[in-house]
């Protein structure tokens, strides 16, 4: 079960962003408009992201989360699945290695 706090803010955060965007006419009516169900998608991704960061007392840039919870759900990228119920996730680490185009 997601950490309640995460799931209040993914909502408000998200609900700002519209009505910010509302104010400033970035979401007039066009193909690109966010749809309801974008909506809770992006609301589902941000909060599984914020819950994650709660949990591990990570630190995370509201804004940065917020634009990429909303770009995944309007492209309906698929790919995103919750952590299931009963796994945690201590750390991971990924190492990238620079390699020569030679």
């Amino acid at each position: 079960m997601k950490h309640p706090n995460a799931q209040s803010l993914a909502k408000r955060l998200l609900d700002a962003r519209i009505r910010r965007n509302d104010m400033i006419g970035l979401n007039s009516p066009d193909p690109h408009r966010i749809t309801d169900d974008e909506i809770a998608w992006a609301e589902d991704i941000l909060a599984t992201h914020l819950d994650a960061c709660l949990r591990q007392g990570l630190h995370t840039d509201f804004f940065d989360a917020v634009e990429e919870a909303i770009d995944f759900a309007q492209r309906q990228e698929r790919a995103y699945e919750p952590i299931p119920e009963g796994m945690h996730c201590h750390f991971a680490v990924v190492v990238l290695e620079e390699r020569n185009a030679d």
